[in-house]
């Protein structure tokens, strides 16, 4: 406990003080819980991303970004700089932007020779340089040719297929992707309520402790 001594001629100069040092001290444990919590919310968000994708570039969660508060702002923001990401966490229609199809990749196709290291597809084996190619290398589509090169046919139901032919046995066909008018997208990576869910369970308690610890050590 600590003791403040004073005269009555200096008692409203001492009280301000004492006011001034407290919310100094509450502001400062107001950004370290808020920082704290903003980084488990980060973390518990990296964990639901990996149980809700087939996590192929391992790098790709942790761009879940912190910007941490300050005693001057006391905002702190978790965000994660990938627009493309965005209708996973709310659900809907994907409608294609630059053509009259949406390019989906098979599951079980012939892009896991495609991918690099980290999991993702080459920028040589995305659609659009895929289909690129192939109209300009309509001849390449033979299978004699001594490098298989990707082609464009449809499928039974008339659905646009990008396909490569096999190196070791050009009569089968690896199918890389399929045209599809519009794809319905799960909400599989709820970002707001994750954030939302882990600061009303996490906040109140991380301030208490930040509040306790700061006024233990103020001077």
């Amino acid at each position: 406990m600590s003791t403040v001594r004073c005269s009555l001629k200096d008692l409203a100069k001492t009280l301000e003080k004492e006011i001034q040092k407290n919310i100094k001290q509450v502001k400062f444990a107001a950004s370290v819980a808020l920082n704290n919590t903003a980084f488990k919310a980060r973390s518990n968000l990296i964990d639901e991303y990996k149980k809700s994708f087939t996590v192929r570039n391992t790098n790709l969660p942790k761009a879940v970004t912190v910007k941490k508060a300050t005693k001057e702002k006391l905002t702190a923001e978790v965000s994660f700089p990938k627009d493309w990401m965005y209708i996973n966490t709310k659900g809907g229609k994907k409608e294609p932007e630059h053509s009259k199809v949406l390019m989906v990749p098979l599951k079980n196709g012939g892009l896991k020779d495609y991918r690099t290291q980290s999991g993702k597809i080459k920028q040589s084996q995305k659609p659009g340089n895929l289909l690129k190619y192939a109209d300009s290398h309509p001849l390449k589509t033979k299978a004699h040719v001594a490098t298989p090169h990707p082609f464009v046919m449809q499928n039974k139901k008339g659905q646009m297929m990008i396909a490569v032919r096999d190196k070791a046995n050009r009569k089968d066909l690896k199918f890389l992707y399929v045209g599809v008018p519009t794809a319905n997208v799960k909400k599989r990576w709820d970002f707001e309520k994750i954030v939302q869910d882990t600061a009303a369970k996490e906040l109140p308690k991380m301030f208490d402790d930040a509040l306790k610890k700061a006024m233990a050590t103020a001077k």
